[in-house]
């Protein structure tokens, strides 16, 4: 699946610079090298990383590409890309009703509490590290025109390409993890005759039609700031779910000392609708509140002797305040995820962690001359998250990074179920040193 992104997104990146020059193409290519290192108890505790990346932007087209990859584990790669579109633009673009018509790969803010907590329910994320996701865009066919009063926003696609998330390599019938983020892949063992018996996996990947090949459709409406100093949007879409929750199903081997275990995605949709209200104070201080309903849709039934989280609706609830180059914003999610049913439930704990990364936190970000940092508190599950980095450019083309994490958690997930996020990466303390060379 991850070879059949990396084509479309190649096709991506030829069809975006139709037109455009050479050079304009090549205005800034870098290579970089980077590393984390992370206490023993993780595996990998040292994670070197390599990258390359494009960022080009000409009169009708942008292009950013970064292809990131482990030179200890060829396995453990990613590509991404958040823009990689061509735009055509009508004939009077000062017209306050013009329109622009583009296709291929673009981001667009379709939510604030999406975007701003890392969600991933609109657009897709790049969470190869997890700690330092991004949102990258849809795939597909995007309209945005405007009135005197409102500015439109319109996607639709048949093509599907999924969150990057990190590698889980399934060999011999084990985990094997090469990424120091690829927890919580499952459980290794299950407590069968009053014993501890070994899990062995085997993952049933579907078709690449059925999970590349699916229609998506999203809409936004939002007030433009013409006098008064509030603003208003909404957003409704139908897409694809950009993960792919687990069902479980398990056998036992013969002799008895091995529970051998498929592994099924499910492919699911869902429907979101989000609203928001802000209200800018002054040009550098501003305060909103975001709300977004994700509402998963049914699938078709699935085996009785399969196991798997009912999962359902989640409602967040989100107020924020901006001040210059500071943030601070809070954060509430009701439904989402259920107990699990089937044969193998525990209806204490779920045996996949959920997608509903935070139940009631509240978040301090910010920048400062080259530091940027945040402060993260979830309160279901008393857990902390401490960020820093450093960023300096030596000259017009050097540039290096210093930053790390400290994750802190008392329980492994809310009482509701759910904000599993930060108890899964808690051992994950780390120092990250990297340098890049702009081109």
């Amino acid at each position: 699946m991850r070879r059949i992104m990396n084509v479309i997104l190649s096709i991506l990146l030829l069809g975006s610079g139709l037109g455009e020059s050479a050079y304009a193409l090549s205005s800034d290519f870098h290579l970089g090298f980077e590393s984390d290192f992370s206490r023993d108890v993780v595996v990998p505790s040292t994670f070197p990383i390599l990258k390359a990346g494009l960022n080009s932007e000409g009169e009708h087209s942008t292009v950013d590409l970064e292809l990131k990859m482990s030179p200890v584990h060829p396995k453990v790669y990613a590509i991404s890309s958040k823009n990689a579109f061509y735009q055509i633009t009508d004939s009077n673009p000062d017209d306050p009703s013009a329109f622009h018509f583009a296709f291929g790969r673009k981001w667009i803010n379709w939510s604030e509490v999406d975007e701003d907590w890392g969600l991933g329910a609109f657009n897709s994320l790049d969470s190869w590290d997890r700690l330092r996701a991004f949102s990258q865009g849809l795939t597909g066919i995007f309209i945005d025109a405007d009135s005197r009063t409102f500015h439109f926003n319109i996607f639709a696609s048949a093509l599907f390409l999924p969150e990057i998330t990190p590698n889980v390599v399934i060999e011999n019938n084990s985990f094997e993890y090469f990424h120091p983020q690829a927890v919580s892949a499952g459980p290794e063992a299950i407590n069968l005759l009053n014993r501890a018996t070994p899990l062995g996996y085997n993952l049933l990947i579907p078709s690449l039609s059925s999970i590349i090949f699916r229609p998506s459709v999203v809409l936004s409406i939002e007030t433009k700031k013409i006098s008064a100093p509030l603003y208003s949007k909404v957003s409704f879409g139908y897409l694809p779910l950009n993960y792919f929750p687990m069902a479980l199903e398990a056998s036992l081997a013969i002799p008895i000392d091995q529970v051998v275990v498929d592994l099924r995605p499910r492919l699911l949709s869902h429907t979101l609708a989000s609203a928001e209200v802000a209200y800018e104070w002054n040009p550098e201080l501003n305060s909103g509140l975001s709300v977004l309903r994700d509402q998963i849709l049914p699938e078709a039934s699935l085996p009785t002797d399969y196991t798997t989280a009912v999962l359902g609706t989640t409602t967040y609830l989100s107020p924020w305040i901006k001040l210059k180059n500071m943030e601070l914003s809070y954060i509430y999610s009701q439904g989402g995820v259920s107990a699990d049913i089937g044969p193998y439930a525990n209806p204490n704990q779920n045996l996949f962690s959920s997608r509903v990364l935070y139940r009631n936190a509240l978040q301090f970000k910010m920048s400062l001359f080259e530091f940027t940092g945040k402060f993260l508190h979830e309160f279901s599950i008393d857990a902390n998250w401490i960020a820093l980095d450093w960023n300096h450019a030596w000259s017009n083309h050097w540039n290096s990074f210093v930053g790390g994490d400290v994750i802190s958690a008392e329980y492994n997930a809310a009482p509701n179920g759910g904000a599993e996020f930060l108890s899964d990466l808690r051992a994950l303390d780390r120092i990250r040193l990297g340098v890049n060379y702009v081109f």
